[in-house]
């Protein structure tokens, strides 16, 4: 919102000169950004030029810059301080487009942030002004939703203006996460060079492939290609993934893509056409087919099968605890005339992984590695009472926990320790 002269010279008038003084002693500062230093002397020639000055000068001095730089004139905001009824006046004067109750209600959510006991109320002119910048029917909007949304939440504490600001920064927030999530526009598919690469390796030279690539990069599309290679040439595949929803997912796409009756699923508790050239199952199922071939079972993984590809999808639960040694077997006990395409956004130590599946296999395995993103990455959290909101403070610090988030963690962090002293006794261990 821009003030005019007439306004800013009213405000000025306001102050006496030890105020008026001040502001052109700061004004400087304002202006260049420069913070005054510990030690740093205040004589400094245009600081004692302005002690000279009359009240006449000053006024004239700092409603000119108050007019020049917008900094000072929020310096000279923020040391006014005027009552109820001398902000009345000044918004009624200078303001004529606002209603007798717009006034009411820009006063009472001021009051309720600036009165302090007994004490003589007065209200700082910037808060006005941000207010009024933010435009009476935005305010009278934003009140409207944060009153609804409290009474849900059986907020009865008042609303002042301290809280109205923090909910406007708080949906504010919102949305610059947001921006920018939808659906794109539809452009023509061109592949990566690290995807390229990837088949390539798997499908002419003949090698194993580690491909640590971030989500939604396009590692899929790796497969889908090398298994369309592999079938064209007449022979077998195998997609493995660690959870039974990804095979059915898997199952689905693949269906479409290479038709459904080149296609079966293997898992714990679904078997349809087992003896399609492509089988979508779960690592455990994958390994005890591996078992039972070891064991002579004439099934499609025994010597001199047709399996030339092995897909392991999210390879790096072979970190995990209770459940790696099942993708180690599989790596292990795969036919060595069948490649291997392992795929994983987390793992970390994937030229580790590479090298270790070449030694064990006897065959060279490649790392294909690809660290940029194309979807960025945006963290939220969602509070308990439904709200959404940034899970870091993305603009200030991106690695400090928004202080919304901090709070509910750190009155969590305490609940948990008073209920942990309180239960312990201490009567059982001073008898």
């Amino acid at each position: 919102m821009k003030i005019t002269a007439a306004e800013l010279l009213h405000l000025a008038q306001t102050l006496d000169v030890g105020q008026l003084r001040f502001v052109l002693s700061n004004s400087a500062r304002r202006r260049t950004g420069k913070k005054k230093n510990d030690g740093e002397p205040d004589d400094a020639p245009a600081v004692r030029g302005v002690a000279k000055l009359s009240r006449e000068d000053l006024l004239t001095e700092v409603v000119a810059l108050a007019q020049a730089h917008p900094k000072v004139a929020h310096l000279l905001m923020e040391t006014v301080h005027l009552s109820p009824r001398k902000i009345r006046d000044w918004m009624s004067h200078y303001h004529e487009e606002i209603t007798p109750e717009q006034v009411d209600l820009l006063l009472q959510l001021l009051t309720r942030s600036y009165q302090h006991g007994n004490q003589p109320l007065l209200i700082p002119t910037a808060s006005v002004v941000r207010l009024l910048a933010m435009g009476l029917e935005n305010v009278v909007s934003l009140i409207s939703e944060i009153e609804r949304e409290r009474r849900a939440l059986r907020d009865s504490s008042p609303l002042d203006f301290q809280k109205l600001m923090l909910e406007r920064k708080r949906r504010e927030e919102v949305q610059r996460l947001l921006a920018g999530i939808g659906t794109p526009e539809p452009v023509a598919f061109r592949p990566d060079d690290f995807q390229l690469e990837a088949v390539d390796l798997v499908l002419n030279q003949g090698m194993d492939v580690m491909v640590s690539a971030p989500t939604g990069s396009g590692k899929t599309w790796i497969a889908e290609q090398a298994i369309r290679g592999v079938l064209e040439r007449g022979q077998c595949a195998w997609y493995t993934s660690p959870l039974k929803a990804l095979s059915n997912d898997k199952f689905r796409e693949f269906s479409q893509i290479f038709g459904p009756e080149n296609v079966g699923i293997i898992t714990g508790d679904r078997r349809v056409n087992p003896d399609a050239p492509l089988k979508i199952a779960t690592t455990e199922i994958y390994r005890n087919g591996l078992y039972d071939a070891m064991n002579g079972v004439e099934i499609a993984l025994s010597k001199g099968s047709l399996t030339r590809l092995v897909v392991f999808d999210e390879v790096h639960y072979l970190g995990d605890t209770g459940r790696g040694m099942v993708w180690e077997e599989s790596i292990i006990y795969s036919p060595p005339d069948a490649r291997i395409l392992m795929l994983s956004a987390t793992v970390g130590n994937a030229q580790e992984l590479a090298d270790w599946v070449s030694w064990t296999r006897g065959v060279s395995c490649r790392l294909v590695y690809h660290p940029e993103r194309p979807v960025p990455l945006r963290t939220a959290f969602v509070h308990a009472n439904g709200r959404l909101q940034p899970l870091f403070e993305e603009a200030e610090n991106p690695t400090r926990l928004h202080p919304d988030v901090q709070a509910l963690y750190d009155s969590a962090q305490y609940e948990m320790d008073r209920r942990r002293k309180k239960s312990f006794n201490w009567r059982r261990f001073t008898r």
